[in-house]
């Protein structure tokens, strides 16, 4: 039979002709069973030709039943072009003693669905349908929009199940986009996912694996001794996290842990973790949790290594402590090396300013700095002279909030230049004289984390392999 489309008016023709031949086979029919009464009322009388009457009653028979069988395949064509007509699929069967035998009828030329329908009574957990291949594929689909789609109406139950039961290398599932990757798995996955080796249409990326959710995770990794999700590139980032939503205010990455490192980077050749932000916000940000933790803590794995390093200016808002060290500055030499200088200690708080001053017959007035006097405690401040030239001394006559009166010892008349430094309390912060600090408890010593075990690389033909060239399909 011809898979080729029929229309409405050839149908309606064949089925007028069908009919026609019915009549005819009808009064055939007729004719026949007159025969039959002929011969049955001749063979009960015993007459010298009865044997001739039964041969012919038995030709008879043998044309009453060659026609039978022509009637039943009439009517059987008959009722298969009528379903066809009327718009319904061509149903499959489960037939057989045990029924397990899968009879399917003609190629389904419409828009309906060929199934095989399993009563509800069916002993669970037994498959609709088992197909067993030993050396290829057991189910082979394909389709213009889904190749083969599950369903599962069951809690804890899957649409689609994958299981290979070698125990050396093999994949439960493999999927593959945009190729034909007939390759094996030479290692044990439960589900293997291949995208095309060329983006797609207008630049549309070629996942092996793609995973949405409304709510949940899209892709879910677990793991009782392994790593639960792991990602690996040759040539690319081995795991990318975004949260692109315009008012998405979580990170694209979440690492969490109860005793080891939330998240762990490492390099070999280049930085272990790396941050940088597009804005005016940081690249790396980190917060203490409780009181005596660390937002960001950074030590040393080897001797003379860097705990931190800073590539421009540093902003520090709060107190700044070193301890087991000293503060200072790496000031270039013309020699070509970096001298240290250390910062100048104090039990208090102070600020201090340094300026020239000029000495008209033996008096000085002195202006302290607005920008200084505002910041200090300017109602109670150090002053030290140094004069320029010989005189009889110099001190302090007078000062108040805005500045000082500077004379020369015992009524001197003396003109000449002087410098003076002054030492003030700092305002705004408390600053209590060598206050007492109770330190954090050392972090213990940072320790690399064991890398996770590589697992062998994906295959990587030279070249994308071919589908094969499809068979033709004989015309039934």
């Amino acid at each position: 039979m011809s898979t080729s489309t029929v229309t409405t008016e050839e149908l309606v023709g064949r089925l007028e002709a069908m009919a026609a031949r019915l009549e005819e086979q009808q009064a055939e029919i007729a004719q026949q069973r007159a025969e039959i009464a002929r011969l049955h009322a001749e063979r009960s009388a015993p007459t010298a030709g009865a044997g001739q009457a039964e041969s012919a009653g038995q030709a008879g028979g043998r044309r009453t039943t060659d026609r039978r069988g022509l009637l039943r395949g009439l009517l059987a064509a008959g009722a298969a072009v009528t379903g066809l007509w009327a718009g319904g699929a061509r149903p499959a069967q489960a037939g057989g003693t045990d029924h397990t035998a899968l009879i399917i009828g003609e190629t389904n030329t419409e828009s309906g669905t060929t199934r095989l329908n399993r009563p509800s009574g069916a002993i669970f957990p037994d498959p609709a349908l088992s197909v067993f291949n030993d050396f290829g594929n057991g189910v082979e689909a394909e389709g213009s929009y889904y190749g083969l789609r599950g369903f599962s109406r069951f809690n804890e139950s899957a649409g689609v199940y994958g299981f290979n039961s070698s125990t050396d290398a093999g994949a439960g599932v493999i999927g593959a986009a945009g190729v034909n990757y007939q390759t094996f798995v030479d290692f044990n996955v439960g589900v293997a996912g291949y995208g095309s080796f060329f983006a797609g249409p207008s630049g549309v990326p070629a996942y092996g694996v793609l995973g949405e959710a409304y709510r949940d995770a899209g892709v879910l990794g677990k793991s009782t001794l392994g790593v639960g999700t792991r990602g690996d590139s040759t040539n690319s980032s081995g795991v990318i996290g975004r949260a692109t939503g315009p008012s998405n205010a979580q990170p694209g990455v979440v690492g969490s842990a109860t005793n080891g490192y939330g998240v762990f980077g490492f390099s070999q050749n280049s930085n272990g973790i790396a941050g940088q932000s597009g804005g005016g916000a940081a690249g790396c940000v980190g917060f203490a949790g409780a009181a005596g933790g660390y937002g960001i803590y950074g030590g040393t794995a080897v001797a003379g290594g860097y705990a931190g390093g800073f590539a421009g200016p540093v902003l520090v808002v709060g107190d700044f402590t070193a301890t087991g060290g000293a503060k200072s500055a790496a000031v270039p030499h013309p020699d070509g090396t970096h001298r240290r200088l250390y910062c100048m200690e104090s039990p208090e708080s102070w600020f201090e300013d340094a300026a020239d001053g000029k000495l008209v017959n033996g008096r000085a007035q002195v202006t302290l700095d607005p920008d200084f006097a505002v910041v200090v405690h300017n109602d109670k401040y150090l002053i030290y002279l140094t004069p320029e030239g010989d005189c009889k001394g110099l001190y302090v006559s007078s000062k108040n909030a805005s500045g000082f009166e500077v004379r020369e010892l015992q009524g001197g008349t003396s003109s000449l230049s002087f410098n003076y430094r002054v030492m003030a309390r700092r305002k705004d912060i408390p600053g209590p004289r060598l206050e007492k600090i109770k330190l954090p408890v050392p972090i213990k010593e940072l320790v690399r984390p064991a890398e996770p075990p590589k697992g062998p690389e994906l295959p990587k033909p030279s070249e994308p392999p071919r589908s094969p060239e499809p068979t033709e399909r004989p015309a039934r």
